[in-house]
C-alpha cells in the first residue's frame, strides 16, 4: 500500500502540477503583464542611476568597464523584447466563439512569454548593481626609462640634486633649469623624471614641448598623451577645463614643459598651479634665465654650464673611438673637442660624425669649426652658429641622425 500510495503521489505530482502552471498562465495573463511592467521601471530606475554614475565617470575624465557598457547593452534588449511582445498582448485578449470564451492557447503563448521575459529582467536588474562603474586610465607619463646613453657628469651631480631637492619642497611649485642650446638641458630634466618616479616623489611625470612657436593644442596633446587622456573638446579652453579636472585628479603630478622661449599661460594649457593645487608642480627648461624668474615668476632657477674641458674631451674620446689615439690626428681632434664649446650634442655630433674620417675629414671640420670664435662672440650665439654648423655642413644625414638620437646630459 505504502508503494502504491507513493507512486499516486508522484503521478498526481507529475501531472497535476504542470497542468495547474499553465491554468495558472492562461488566467493571470493580466496580473503577468502588470509583473513585467513593474519590473521593467525598477530596471529603468537601475539604468537611470548608473548612467548617471557613468556620467559623473566621463566628467571626471575616467574610463568606462567593460561590464558596464555590456550590462547597458543588455537592458536596451530585453528592454526592446519586451516592446515587441507587449505588441502581442491586444491578439491574446481576443475571445473565440463569438467571444464568449477566451483564446487560451494564445494566452498561454503570450503568458509563457511574459514570465520568461521578466525573469530575465529581474536577473538583469540584479546585476546592474555595480560597486564603482569607472577606473582611472592608464598613466604612460614618461620617466619609466631609463636613459641608456646618459653620461653621468660629475660637474652636473650638484644640479641634479639641487632640482630633485626643490621638487621635494612644499612651498615650491615652479622649478626652472636655463643654459645654452645643446647644453643638455632637455636630457638633464628627463633624468629628473627617471629619478622622481623611481623614488615616489611623484606618481606620474608628463612632458610637453614648448618651442619658439607655442601649439597650444600640440602642448596639450602631450600633456594629454601622458596622462593617457583624449582630450575629445573641440575648443582650446574646452581641452583646458578636461586637462586641468584631470591633472587635479593626481595626487602628485610633475609637469616639464621643455624649452619655453616666452611667458607661457597655463591657464590657457589646463595645468594647475600655486594655490590651485598644490599635487601639481611644474619643471621648466629655457634658454633664457629672465624668461623663467620675471616671465614665468620660478621660485627656484639653475644653471646648466658647458662641461668642463676633462670632461668635454672623454666624452669625445669615448665617442670618437681609437681613431684620436693616432698621433697624426690626436692634436687636430683635441683642437676640434675644444671648439665643441662643451655641449654635449655638439661633442657627440662631432665626433661620431668624424668617428671613420681620414685626416682630410679632420681638418676641415676644425676648418669649419673655426670660423665662428667662442671668444668674441656671445656664447649663446656661437652654440646656435655651432650646431647649425654641425647639422649642415659635416656629414648630412649623419650629423641629422646624430641630433636626433643624442641622450646626452
Amino acid at each position: 500500500m505504502e508503494i502504491l500510495g507513493s507512486l499516486t503521489s508522484t503521478v498526481v505530482e507529475l501531472l497535476i502540477v504542470p497542468i495547474r502552471r499553465s491554468v495558472s498562465r492562461v488566467f493571470n495573463c493580466s496580473r503577468n503583464v502588470q509583473s513585467l511592467r513593474t519590473h521593467l521601471d525598477e530596471l529603468s530606475g537601475t539604468e537611470k542611476r548608473v548612467l548617471h554614475s557613468v556620467e559623473e565617470a566621463r566628467n571626471r575624465i575616467e574610463d568606462i568597464e567593460d561590464d558596464v557598457g555590456k550590462w547597458l547593452a543588455s537592458v536596451n534588449v530585453i528592454t526592446d523584447k519586451a516592446s515587441r511582445v507587449f505588441e502581442d498582448e491586444d491578439k491574446a485578449k481576443k475571445r473565440c466563439f463569438m467571444g464568449l470564451f477566451p483564446n487560451v492557447t494564445r494566452r498561454y503563448k503570450f503568458s509563457t512569454k511574459i514570465e520568461s521575459i521578466a525573469e530575465e529582467v529581474v536577473k538583469i536588474n540584479h546585476r546592474g548593481r555595480f560597486d564603482r562603474v569607472s577606473y582611472l586610465p592608464a598613466r604612460r607619463g614618461i620617466g619609466d626609462r631609463s636613459l641608456k646613453d646618459y653620461e653621468a657628469f660629475e660637474s652636473r651631480r650638484p644640479v641634479l640634486d639641487e632640482i630633485l631637492e626643490a621638487l621635494k619642497d612644499d612651498d615650491v611649485d615652479l622649478v626652472g633649469v636655463y643654459g645654452m642650446a645643446g647644453v643638455g638641458k632637455t636630457t638633464l630634466v628627463k633624468k629628473v623624471a627617471e629619478q622622481v618616479k623611481a623614488g615616489r616623489i611623484f606618481d606620474v611625470v608628463v612632458q610637453a614641448v614648448v618651442s619658439q612657436t607655442p601649439n597650444l593644442r600640440k602642448i596639450q596633446g602631450e600633456i594629454a598623451d601622458g596622462l593617457g587622456l583624449k582630450l575629445d573638446a573641440e575648443t582650446d579652453s574646452g581641452r583646458a577645463d578636461f586637462l586641468y579636472e584631470r591633472l587635479k585628479r593626481e595626487t602628485k603630478v610633475l609637469v616639464i614643459l621643455d624649452d619655453i622661449w616666452e611667458r607661457l599661460e597655463l591657464d590657457d594649457v589646463g595645468i594647475p598651479s600655486g594655490s590651485d593645487y598644490r599635487g601639481c608642480k611644474i619643471l621648466m627648461t629655457s634658454r633664457d634665465r629672465n624668461v623663467l624668474s620675471r616671465g614665468m615668476v620660478t621660485e627656484k632657477v639653475f644653471w646648466l654650464q658647458v662641461l668642463p674641458e676633462n670632461e668635454a674631451w672623454n666624452l669625445f674620446k669615448k665617442t670618437a673611438g681609437d681613431v684620436v689615439k693616432y698621433p697624426d690626428l690626436q692634436l687636430v681632434a683635441v683642437e676640434v673637442a675644444k671648439r665643441c664649446a662643451g655641449l654635449p650634442i655638439l661633442i657627440v655630433t662631432v665626433a661620431r660624425a668624424l668617428k671613420d674620417g681620414d685626416l682630410s675629414e679632420w681638418k676641415d671640420a676644425l676648418g669649419r669649426l673655426k670660423r665662428f670664435d667662442k671668444d668674441e662672440m656671445d656664447s649663446q650665439v656661437y652654440s646656435d652658429l655651432a650646431l647649425e654648423l654641425s647639422y649642415d655642413s659635416l656629414k648630412g644625414e649623419e650629423i641629422r641622425f646624430a641630433i636626433q638620437h643624442t641622450c646626452l646630459g
